[in-house]
């Protein structure tokens, strides 16, 4: 991009140079291309900016994309009925342990792993949004084991 302003400084230069009449014919139209190219070097200029403050923004969509697919295979190992089974396959999740529980809404099957139920988090029907509260005590928990 520096190229193109330098060419277009360089032009202005040799015209500068000629010693032409700006007030003739011909110098009317070289100040008018010269003036049309400074205009479209600085429209480069701001899409180039634009394109830069775009990709920025792509990049951090991607980390976040990342960041929530990471959590989403934290969360499901593609077998249950809470992504329709469309969760991929995540050979590495074998040896971990998941629950499922029916919303008492609406009947939707909820995945929850074994990290889940040493966390405060509210377990929330992703297909209703209908909040459930499990009661569970240490007994109950024992006889899963």
């Amino acid at each position: 991009m520096e190229n193109i302003s330098k060419q277009i400084a360089y032009l202005r230069g040799l015209m500068d140079g000629l010693d032409y009449d700006d007030t003739s014919k011909e110098g009317r139209i070289f100040g008018c291309i010269l003036d049309v190219l400074d205009e479209i070097d600085a429209s480069i200029d701001d899409l180039y900016d634009y394109q830069d403050e775009i990709a920025e923004q792509v990049d951090i969509i991607d980390e976040d994309l990342a960041a929530i697919e990471s959590e989403f295979a934290d969360e499901c190992d593609g077998d249950c009925d809470c992504c329709g089974g469309d969760c991929g396959d995540y050979d590495d999740m074998d040896d971990l342990e998941y629950y499922e529980l029916d919303c008492p809404s609406c009947g939707e099957t909820i995945c929850l792993d074994e990290d889940f139920f040493d966390t405060d988090d509210d377990i929330v029907c992703p297909a209703c949004g209908e909040h459930i509260e499990l009661d569970l005590d240490e007994e109950d928990m024992e006889d899963e084991d």
